[in-house]
């Protein structure tokens, strides 16, 4: 279709925010056909953007607003995860609905300021969300700076809202106790996937990570379990990656009953296949009755089933991974064990060590008094 605009632009005050509209026909059929430019959190705004506005039908923001820099950002971001991607676009649309029409040269913290309040008070987005959004429009501001497209950038220093009508998650318990955890896996054991919330609670795995496991991950003769991939959903379609870092790629000890568990789950899953009228022949050891890849959403659904049937505290999947590293760094008994536990979680030891400093064993204490002891003869 090709339009051309018969009028001026105008701007609207609708709903609390301001809209530029601009009245325009198909020059192939002659029919009226309106178009919308932006909607923008300020008069000021929508006036600059009206304003720019060329009698072809283009805008100086189809080159130089927001919006542009924005997808000029996003298309530089190939090096990082689907579910990264997925994210930085989903803030990238509320960027363009609130800002994505303005100039760069008109764009100003008081913009940037009222749209992140609209954000706030819209009881739509969490305080995380809008931290995001944030985020992402100033790293693309930050990246037409580094080019010379702007002088400096007026979201550099813009504060978060200080009241979000929306509130955040609630916060779960940090971890379960050794008696909740005893509750959780005896419910848990009557489930298909017992292995699966054993090796989450027990050993830390993500859960990306647990529902990539394929068979050929697995040696029960010797005991192990590869860790290289991760699953995860990107826009409801399942995506594979290769874990969160080269820390995280690696082959964990298990223990005699969770081999049994495998085994057990083996057995199941030959079962399932026989019955099935179709099966999937991904290999994976946790997946639905037709041999398709577990969605987070529903493995999430479960484990809250079996929360509640056990009657321990509300926790999510990385609140099992959170309960596997507090209890082996809780029971470590010394630092080569310490270290051992960052192997399996798939951490640095820096990083152990700094989340889980508040349940370092006594012997850690022992050690520094130990050290005290050597030097009272120095004074």
């Amino acid at each position: 279709m090709s339009w051309k605009a018969i009028a001026s632009p105008t701007v609207r005050q609708q709903r609390g925010k301001w809209v530029v509209r601009v009245d325009g026909i198909d020059t192939a059929t002659g029919t009226k056909k309106p178009r919308q430019l932006g909607t923008f959190p300020s008069q000021r705004a929508a006036r600059a953007a009206a304003s720019a506005f060329t009698a072809d039908g283009v805008t100086q923001a189809e080159r130089g607003n927001v919006a542009w820099v924005v997808d000029r950002w996003l298309a530089t971001k190939a090096d990082i995860s689907a579910k990264a991607v997925s994210q930085y676009e989903w803030a990238a649309g509320h960027i363009r609905a609130g800002l994505g029409g303005i100039p760069l040269e008109h764009l100003d913290r008081t913009d940037i300021s009222a749209w992140l309040e609209s954000l706030a008070g819209g009881g739509q987005l969490s305080r995380r969300s809008i931290q995001i959004c944030r985020t992402v429009l100033r790293a693309s501001l930050a990246d037409a700076v580094e080019e010379g497209l702007l002088r400096r950038s007026p979201a550099a220093r813009v504060p978060l809202p200080k009241i979000v009508v929306k509130p955040g998650l609630e916060r779960e318990q940090p971890a379960w106790s050794e008696d909740e955890i005893a509750r959780f896996i005896t419910v848990a054991d009557e489930h298909r996937w017992a292995a699966g919330f054993r090796l989450c609670v027990l050993y830390g795995l993500r859960r990306s990570e647990l529902l990539a496991l394929r068979w050929d991950d697995l040696d029960l003769d010797a005991g192990t379990v590869r860790v290289d991939e991760g699953l995860i959903e990107v826009k409801g379609k399942p995506v594979w990656t290769d874990g969160k870092s080269a820390r995280s790629r690696r082959t964990i000890p298990i223990d005699a009953s969770m081999r049994k568990q495998f085994r057990a789950r083996r057995v199941a899953q030959l079962e399932e296949r026989a019955r099935a009228v179709e099966w999937a022949g991904l290999d994976l050891v946790f997946t639905t009755l037709n041999g398709s890849p577990v969605q987070a959403r529903y493995f999430d659904r479960e484990l809250e089933r079996l929360v509640v049937a056990a009657g321990v505290p509300r926790l999510t999947s990385h609140g099992l991974r959170h309960t596997a590293a507090t209890h082996m760094v809780r029971h470590a008994a010394d630092l080569g064990e310490l270290r051992a536990v960052a192997d399996i979680l798939g951490h640095s030891p820096e990083m152990l060590l700094r989340v889980y400093a508040h349940t370092m064993p006594e012997s850690l204490r022992s050690v520094s008094e130990g050290v005290g002891k050597r030097t009272l003869h120095l004074g």
